[in-house]
């Protein structure tokens, strides 16, 4: 299930790491809570590209 986190900066709360996956207009890479050590993967669209099309 994805979770959408909309009261704070995605970084405040998570830690990025490395690229898993890359498409045309998102990548996705690693991440992990802050507050539990909890492994995630986050997807990040770019909208500039997507707006673009």
């Amino acid at each position: 299930m994805a979770t959408v986190v909309t009261s704070t900066r995605f970084t405040d709360e998570y830690q990025l790491y490395e690229e898993l996956g890359k498409g045309a207009f998102s990548v996705v890479r690693r991440c992990v809570k802050k507050s539990t050590g909890q492994e995630y993967a986050a997807k990040i669209i770019n909208t500039k590209k997507l707006s673009a099309r």
